[in-house]
């Protein structure tokens, strides 16, 4: 059994430094510059990406905030610019023209009695006569 014993003892030594020596290969290829340089490159891949992403990430949320503002601004437009406003302008305006066209005539003809002319049959676009707008409280 000596025999038996002796081979068996060498193929502990055997395995023994097989381990030893793997260890050792994985170590030097830990170690190595090659292994270094991929794992710096690998670093910098990582971190430009990571640029990127943060960079589309942005873009993304300036179309978000720009898509909101600008809808935003629409509906101030179509709300400013509704039916009723503009229609309250045009009497508005219809009526300052009115007394304005009034005071020109007074000025013009200073001698002779001023009757401004009847309101017109003319409307606004809401349906009110031109110039006869009812005072509305602010």
């Amino acid at each position: 059994m000596s025999e038996q014993n002796a081979q068996q003892s060498s193929i502990e030594r055997e395995l023994n430094k097989l381990g030893e020596n793997l260890g050792n290969l994985f170590r030097a290829m830990w170690e190595s510059e090659e292994r270094k340089s991929i794992e710096r490159e690998v670093t910098a891949n990582l971190e430009r990406l990571n640029a990127r992403m943060n960079e589309m990430v942005e873009k993304v949320r300036a179309n978000k905030v720009a898509a909101n503002l600008k809808q935003s601004v629409k509906e101030a437009w179509e709300t400013a610019h509704g039916p009723q406003i503009l229609n309250e302008l045009q009497a508005g305006l219809a009526d300052m023209l009115h007394k304005l066209n009034e005071e020109i005539a007074k000025r013009a003809q200073p001698a002779q009695e001023v009757r401004p002319d009847e309101p017109s049959a003319r409307q606004t676009a809401n349906g009110e006569p031109v110039g006869m707008s009812e005072a509305k409280p602010e």
